[in-house]
C-alpha cells in the first residue's frame, strides 16, 4: 500500500500485492483527502500567529479530525469483515472435522485390531510378572512384557537368588556390626571410667592450688586496695582543683566571646546599613539622571507607573469590596494616563 503520504510493504504482513490491493482500495479515499490538505498545512504552520492564523488552524484541525474518525469507522467495519470471513473459514475446518473424526477413530481400531489384541496380552503378562518380581526390587526392569519364557525364567530365578544372597549377607553384616558395637561399647567404659579416675586427681589438685592462689590474690588485693584508695584521694583532690580553675576560665571566656560577638555585629549591621544608604543614593542619583536626559513622554510615564495603592489587610465584605472596586478604577486611571502619554 503506497500514497503521497504512508508507505506500507504488504509482504511484512504475508499478503500478496493483489491480496493488499483490496484493502488499499478501502483506505485510498481518505489518504487521498489528506492529501488534498497537505498544502494548506504547510502554509498554516508557517503563517505567524495571530488570530486569523489560529483560526485557520482550528478549521483545518477540524477536518483532520473528520478524516481521522471517518478513517476509524472504515477500519472498524473491514476489520469485522475480515474477522467474520475468518470464522466462517474455521466453521467449515470443524464441521469437516466433527463429520471424519469418528469415523476415523472406528476404521482405525479395525485397522490395528490384532495390534491392539498384541497391545493387551503383553501389557497382562507384564503386570503378572512385575507383580511377582515387585517383591525383590524396586525398579521395573525394562521390556518384561516383550521377554520370551526362557528369558524371562532366568530373570526371575536369578532375581530371587541375588535377593537372598543379599538378604544373607545383610544379616551376616548386622551379626558383624552387632559383635563390633558390644567391643566398641566396652572400650569406651573402659577409658570413660580411666577419664573419670583422673578427672577426680586432676580436680582435687587444682581445688588445693585454687586456695592457695586465693589466699595469695587476697593479700596482693589488699595491698592494691590501699595503694589505690590513696591514689583516688589524691587524684579527686587534683579533679575538684581543676574543675574550679576550669569553671572560672569558661566563664571569662563566655563574657569576653560575648563582647567581641556584640562588637562584630554592631560593626556589621553599620557597614551594611552605610553600604545600603550609598547604594541607594546612587541608584536614585542614577535613576534622577536618566529622567532629567529622558524625553518628556519618559518622564511622564515614569512618573505614571511610581504611582502605587498600598495594601493592606481588611476585615469586613464591604470593605474589601469598595477597597477592589477602589484598586480597579486606580488601575484603570494608570493605563488611561499612560495611553494619554502615546500622543506626546
Amino acid at each position: 500500500m503506497e500514497t503521497n503520504l504512508v508507505k506500507i510493504n504488504p509482504e511484512e504482513f504475508g499478503l500478496q500485492a493483489n491480496e493488499a490491493a483490496q484493502v488499499e482500495a478501502v483506505f485510498k479515499p481518505m489518504l487521498e483527502k489528506m492529501s488534498e490538505l497537505e498544502n494548506e498545512f504547510n502554509e498554516v504552520v508557517n503563517l505567524p500567529i495571530e488570530p486569523t492564523t489560529i483560526k485557520l488552524a482550528k478549521e483545518l484541525r477540524l477536518k483532520y479530525v473528520k478524516i481521522r474518525t471517518a478513517t476509524a469507522d472504515i477500519h472498524k467495519k473491514a476489520k469485522a469483515y475480515y474477522l467474520a470471513g475468518g470464522r466462517f473459514v474455521d466453521g467449515w475446518k470443524n464441521a469437516q472435522l466433527m463429520a471424519s473424526q469418528g469415523k476415523e477413530e472406528k476404521l482405525e481400531a479395525i485397522e490395528k485390531h490384532f495390534e491392539n489384541l498384541e497391545k493387551e496380552r503383553k501389557a497382562k503378562l507384564k503386570a503378572e510378572r512385575w507383580e511377582l518380581l515387585q517383591k525383590y526390587m524396586e525398579v521395573e526392569p525394562f521390556g518384561l512384557g516383550e521377554m520370551t519364557e526362557q528369558v524371562w525364567s532366568a530373570l526371575y530365578n536369578g532375581t530371587i537368588e541375588a535377593y537372598n544372597a543379599k538378604i544373607e549377607a545383610e544379616k551376616k553384616a548386622e551379626q558383624e556390626r552387632i559383635e563390633a558395637e558390644k567391643k566398641r561399647l566396652a572400650e569406651e567404659k573402659r577409658l570413660r571410667e580411666e577419664n573419670e579416675r583422673l578427672e577426680k586427681e586432676a580436680k582435687e589438685r587444682e581445688r588445693l592450688a585454687e586456695i592457695e592462689r586465693k589466699r595469695q590474690q587476697a593479700e596482693i588485693d589488699k595491698k592494691n586496695a590501699e595503694i589505690e584508695a590513696q591514689k583516688n584521694k589524691q587524684q579527686e583532690e587534683l579533679r575538684k582543683q581543676q574543675e574550679e580553675a576550669d569553671k572560672e576560665r569558661k566563664r571569662l571566656e563566655a563574657i569576653a566571646l560575648k563582647e567581641q560577638r556584640k562588637k562584630i555585629e554592631l560593626e556589621r549591621q553599620l557597614k551594611e546599613k552605610e553600604l545600603a544608604e550609598k547604594k541607594a543614593k546612587l541608584e536614585a542619583e542614577k535613576q534622577a539622571k536618566k529622567l532629567a536626559a529622558a524625553p518628556d513622554k519618559k518622564k511622564i510615564q515614569t512618573y505614571i507607573n511610581d504611582l502605587d495603592f498600598p495594601k493592606f489587610e481588611l476585615t469586613s465584605i464591604e470593605a474589601i469590596n469598595i477597597d477592589s472596586d477602589i484598586r480597579a478604577k486606580f488601575e484603570a486611571f494608570k493605563k488611561w494616563a499612560l495611553n494619554e502619554t502615546e500622543k506626546l
